[in-house]
């Protein structure tokens, strides 16, 4: 056997999340207000994303995510990727994120307030301060931002070809 128990990675936790750009490349990410038992959270920046509930798969949360988060309806557009990430407590966690876009004539409205104080775009100049002053919630947003510039990028193309 080329891969046994010793290679296995145990994952119990999953979550979906939606990287939504808008015509000049700005992401929308959300704000935490952080919840009383997570308040390490409060004011931290990331995309619209969350836990995968019982009988869920990655895709529907990530669409459930995105209204609850924005108050978006979205498509999903493409997989951009996935990322294995660990808490400090030492439980791994599996990101799967897709690139969105909303659906026509909506207004961005969180519905999740009790959990989001503000949603909003945000330009890759004040991503980078954001990121650089330790504001965004995780270092996979980075990542998962600059995968959806490049897709996005190649969808345009192939738009005006």
């Amino acid at each position: 056997m080329q891969h046994g128990e010793k290679t296995h990675v145990p994952v119990s936790l999953q979550a979906g999340g939606v990287v939504i750009l808008n015509e000049r490349g700005d992401i929308l990410l959300v704000r935490e207000l952080g919840a009383p038992d997570q308040m390490a959270k409060a004011g931290l920046w990331h995309i619209p994303s969350g836990s995968v509930e019982e009988g869920e798969n990655p895709q529907d949360t990530a669409v459930r995510e995105a209204y609850e988060e924005t108050g978006l309806r979205v498509r999903l557009v493409r997989f951009l990727n996935a990322y294995l990430g660990q808490f400090p407590d030492g439980d791994f966690i599996l990101r799967t994120i897709w690139l969105a876009e909303p659906l026509p004539g909506q207004t961005l409205q969180p519905t999740f307030t009790h959990e989001v104080a503000e949603a909003r775009y945000v330009s890759r100049e004040e991503f980078a301060a954001l990121y650089g002053a330790g504001r965004i919630r995780m270092y996979q947003t980075k990542l998962f931002y600059e995968e959806a510039l490049r897709e996005w990028a190649r969808l345009r193309e192939d738009r005006l070809s």
